[in-house]
């Protein structure tokens, strides 16, 4: 880089090398530190379980659709749970600052929420000609951005009178610490 005549820097040629692994680390490490792109993944990891699974339970199996829709979704709910807790929001666990008393009740209330949307768009969309396989993808992408909200807002924000609340009298004795990292929103 080298600055021109009015103080802007600009690209020259001189000292420029192709990118190499420790810039492809650094790239992978800044988009992972930022709690969306984790989230995205986790939901990504979600998200490929729950079509497949409603795929082998409608098309092959023969459910109906929003049975099979419904059971599809509730298991990913594990995938889903544990990678947004642990990892996403780094909720869970030694510093966390918060139990699985306090977030799986949330978490499953968002689940809820979610898959009842879920189920509304997919059966909005099929009404309208589309079929569950063109139905389920759209559903797949409009439904997770309700969900990282409520996530962030609601099920992994740490409030210490909702988390002594919700956890047993045995365990309320217990302090909790607030979130002590430092990441990007």
């Amino acid at each position: 880089m080298r600055r021109n005549s009015r103080g802007i820097e600009e690209l020259s040629g001189e000292g420029l090398r192709p990118p190499g692994v420790s810039d492809l680390a650094a790239f992978v490490r800044g988009l992972l530190a930022r709690r969306w792109v984790r989230f995205g993944m986790v939901g990504g990891a979600a998200s490929l379980s729950y079509i497949l699974l409603g795929l082998l339970f409608v098309n092959l199996w023969g459910m109906p659709v929003l049975a099979g829709n419904a059971l599809a979704y509730a298991l990913s709910f594990i995938v889903s749970y544990l990678g947004q807790s642990l990892w996403t929001f780094q909720a869970a666990g030694a510093g966390g600052g918060l139990s699985h008393w306090a977030m799986l009740p949330r978490f499953a209330t968002t689940q809820a929420v979610g898959l009842g949307l879920n189920s509304v768009i997919i059966w909005l969309l099929m009404r309208l000609g589309l079929t569950y396989e063109v139905a389920m993808p759209m559903a797949v992408l409009l439904v997770p951005v309700m969900v990282y909200l409520l996530c962030k807002y609601w099920v992994f924000r740490h409030r210490a009178g909702m988390e002594q609340a919700a956890r047993p009298a045995s365990q309320a004795a217990s302090s909790d610490h607030p979130p002590t990292s430092k990441e990007k929103p």
